[in-house]
Parts: C-alpha cells; sequence; structure tokens
C-alpha cells in the first residue's frame, strides 16, 4: 500500500509540476497578447481555470498524503496517547467513507458529462470534470495508506513511535 501512495504522489507532482508552469505560462502569454499587441487570447481564461481545478484537486489529496490540513487539537490534546489513537483511526474511517461517497457520485456526475464541450477551448468537458474523481481516488488511497499503517504500526497522535 505504501508503494501504490508512494508512486500516485510522485504522479500528482509530476502533474502538479507541468499544470502550474503550464498555467503560469498561458496567464503570462495572455497578459503579453492583451496588453502589448491589443490581440487577447479568448481561450486562456478558461484554461487556467481548469488548469486550476486539476491542481486544486492534486494539491488537496498531496495535502492528506503529507498530513498538512489544518486542525484544531484542544479538544484532542486532552486524550490520553490510546485515545488519541484510536480517534485518529475513527477519523480517518469516517474521512474514506465521506470521500467514497463523493467518489462515487463525482463518477456518476463524469460520466453525464461525455457528450458537453467547453465554451471557449471546445475540449470535452469531461477533461476538466476528471480532476475531481482523479483528485479524490488520489487522496482515498493516501487515507487508506495511513489507515492501514496506523493498524500496523504503534502509531500514536499521528506520529510514529
Amino acid at each position: 500500500m505504501n508503494k501504490l501512495s508512494s508512486w500516485v504522489e510522485t504522479l500528482e507532482k509530476f502533474m502538479a509540476m507541468i499544470l502550474i508552469a503550464a498555467m503560469t505560462l498561458i496567464i503570462a502569454v495572455a497578459v503579453l497578447f492583451r496588453y502589448f499587441l491589443n490581440a487577447p487570447i479568448f481561450w486562456a481564461s478558461e484554461a487556467s481555470i481548469f488548469i486550476m481545478a486539476w491542481v486544486t484537486f492534486l494539491g488537496g489529496s498531496l495535502g492528506l498524503k503529507y498530513r498538512s490540513q489544518a486542525s484544531v487539537t484542544f479538544l484532542v490534546d486532552r486524550f490520553s496517547e490510546k485515545g488519541k489513537r484510536y480517534l485518529e483511526m475513527v477519523s480517518y474511517i469516517i474521512i474514506l467513507v465521506f470521500i467514497g461517497i463523493l467518489l462515487y457520485l463525482s463518477y456518476q456526475w463524469l460520466f453525464s458529462v461525455t457528450h458537453q464541450t467547453s465554451s471557449s477551448m471546445r475540449i470535452p468537458m469531461w477533461i476538466p470534470y476528471a480532476s475531481v474523481p482523479v483528485g479524490l481516488s488520489f487522496a482515498f488511497i493516501h487515507l487508506l495508506t495511513h489507515l492501514v499503517n496506523l493498524f500496523k504500526t504503534k502509531e500514536q497522535g499521528g506520529q510514529t513511535t
């Protein structure tokens, strides 16, 4: 499971790097064309929005991989180490169930838009919309890996001992 999560992490980093570079280039060229050449690129804003959606879901998944999401721990800090571990297990299970439901609904949504095209770029809308189920699938893999590792090792409160 760790190998799969690591492979997905590498893929996410590569995709995010390419997408951010592409978005930077598209926006810079669009600004250049609009203000200096007086010839705006009509599809640049739509492409930027679609790329940002992909980067958002990939980044959210990576945030779950690295456990870097914001949290308020004043209540959790009152538990014993064993209690913290059980609470972490329960929270992972709840999040996995929620992501599982969202995955099911997002794949239904994705398959319902197969004939739509974007207004400016004229690409199939399943391409930008696929960011949701792909990002959630990657997040599911990372969280499931954390949960499996939590059951395997003596992790306490998010820290390996």
